[in-house]
């Protein structure tokens, strides 16, 4: 009897196991599709191939064997799960406004003041003087004030190489090296710096580097929900 127990509990583990591994290749999926790799949200290296365990095999030794390797191997594989899961909640998934519409997208444009070819490292979200500007990820600012063209700019260290900016604001309602929360209302939209009318300029960068921020706009539930997971409880603001 208790050698069959233990045969259940090893056989348990490894359907334990076998699940947390498909969760973390869903969730990786979702950060590649990002452009992003997992590796920048994993601070632990782990591996190896999968070994199921032979169910025929009953002597004791191997028992004890194939047992203690199953839990390790599933402790393994839940520890990278959760390292994965709990640091995905630095990548910027919600809108940063209510109503969510473009009037300028990223990539080459005609300059609308020059009229020439330019690069534009963001998108234009149009709304109404005063709109609620919401950060898209938990994060640090790291900027908030003027800044060139810009106008009134926020600006978010969200950990792990990622950053969002917010431009044109009306008003800035959060100050240097706060600590913010996705969803947490951080400016009103405006048409400061160069600008032609009321709306926001919003970036992603991944590196210092400037990226569509629309996959990032259009992240689906699963993500979001690992997310609401590692926070602990959803937060305010726009849903997407």
């Amino acid at each position: 009897p208790l050698k069959q127990v233990e045969q259940r509990q090893v056989a348990l583990a490894g359907k334990a196991r076998a699940a947390g591994e498909a969760r973390y290749q869903q969730t990786a999926a979702q950060i590649r599709r990002l452009g992003l790799t997992p590796e920048r949200y994993s601070n632990v290296a782990m591996g190896g191939p999968y070994e199921p365990v032979d169910a025929n095999d009953t002597t004791a030794d191997s028992d004890a064997a194939s047992a203690d390797a199953q839990f390790r191997a599933l402790f393994q594989t839940w520890k990278k799960l959760d390292m994965l899961e709990q640091t995905v909640i630095s990548i910027p998934s919600m809108q940063p406004v209510d109503k969510l519409l473009f009037t300028s997208n990223f990539g080459v444009r005609s300059d609308p003041f020059r009229g020439t070819a330019a690069m534009h490292a963001g998108v234009d979200i149009p709304g109404a003087l005063g709109t609620p500007i919401y950060a898209t990820a938990d994060g640090i600012i790291s900027h908030a004030g003027r800044q060139g063209g810009y106008g009134n700019l926020v600006q978010i260290n969200h950990g792990r190489g990622i950053e969002t900016r917010y431009g044109h604001l009306s008003k800035i309602l959060i100050a240097d090296n706060t600590r913010v929360k996705r969803g947490q209302m951080i400016g009103l939209m405006g048409s400061t710096g160069r600008s032609t009318g009321s709306h926001l300029h919003y970036e992603v960068r991944v590196d210092g580097k400037a990226v569509n921020p629309i996959p990032f706009l259009q992240t689906g539930e699963y993500l979001v929900q690992i997310q609401d997971r590692a926070a602990g409880t959803a937060v305010g603001g726009p849903a997407n």
